[in-house]
């Protein structure tokens, strides 16, 4: 099968960057079936986005709920990107060249 990728853009509050961290260290690949890789980029700026390699386009979809129960745990202290977009912008799709 081919291997999926998740991506998640979004920004910080001002003065809330260590409490994000810490949320995001806490974040467990176990807990995502499927999942084989997490990274968290710094953009500077207060801009963050977020990457999980998953075995499968399934494992993403049924890991789905998880993952937006994750994000309820820090949307609070996220800005909006803009009115159409709102806190995040996400974007999937399956990888097809790696090395």
């Amino acid at each position: 099968m081919t291997k999926y990728v998740s991506n998640v853009r979004f920004k910080v509050k001002k003065d809330h960057h260590e409490e994000m961290l810490k949320l995001h260290e806490d974040f467990n690949l176990i807990d995502y079936k499927g999942a084989l890789s997490f990274q968290l980029i710094d953009c500077g700026e207060g801009k963050y986005f977020s990457t999980i390699i998953w075995e499968n386009e399934n494992s993403l979809v049924e890991s789905r709920p998880a993952l937006i129960a994750f994000l309820d745990k820090f949307r609070s202290i996220l800005e909006e990107i803009s009115p159409e977009l709102g806190l995040t912008d996400p974007a999937s799709g399956k990888i097809i060249f790696e090395t």
